[in-house]
C-alpha cells in the first residue's frame, strides 16, 4: 500500500480502522508500522474525527426512549394491509387492456355492439353508413 492509498483510504472510511475493507487492513497495518508519514495521517484524521464527534448535539436517553415509543405507537396504530381480495386483482389485470381509463373502453365496446347488430349496408344506397340499428322502427 503506497502513502497516497492510505490517505484515500483514511478520506474514505475514517479514522476507525474497523470500517476500512478488510482487504485493506493487512496493508495498512503494515504501512502503519514502516512509515511515520502514515501515523501522521492517521493521527490528524483522528484528532478532525474526535473534534467533530464533539460538536455534535446528543440527545439525553429520555428524549430519544420518548421518540422511540412514540414511532411504536404510530406504527402500532396504522391498520394492517388487507390483501387484495378478487376484484383488485382482476381491475390489475385488466388495466393494460384500458390505458385511457374504463369509460373509453365501454364507449369502444358500445360501438362494438352498434357495429355487430347494425344491417349490411345495402347495395347502391349512398346513406347506408348512416343507418341506425335494426331494431329501432324509424330508419333514416
Amino acid at each position: 500500500m503506497t502513502p497516497d492509498r492510505f490517505a484515500r483510504l483514511i478520506d474514505t472510511h475514517g479514522p476507525r480502522q474497523q470500517r476500512w475493507p478488510r482487504e485493506s487492513r493487512a496493508a495498512a497495518a503494515a504501512l502503519l508500522a514502516a512509515s511515520a508519514e502514515a501515523r501522521r495521517l492517521l493521527d490528524a484524521a483522528s484528532a478532525l474525527d474526535a473534534r467533530l464527534d464533539a460538536g455534535l448535539a446528543r440527545p439525553s436517553a429520555d428524549s430519544v426512549l420518548r421518540l422511540r415509543q412514540a414511532v411504536a405507537r404510530e406504527i402500532a396504530r396504522r391498520p394492517l394491509p388487507t390483501p387484495p381480495g378478487a376484484w383488485p386483482r382482476l381491475r390489475a389485470l385488466l388495466r393494460p387492456a384500458a390505458p385511457a381509463g374504463w369509460g373509453a373502453l365501454a364507449a369502444m365496446a358500445t360501438c362494438a355492439l352498434w357495429l355487430s347488430l347494425s344491417a349490411g349496408p345495402a347495395v347502391g344506397d349512398p346513406l347506408a353508413p348512416l343507418q341506425t340499428l335494426p331494431i329501432a322502427e324509424d330508419p333514416l
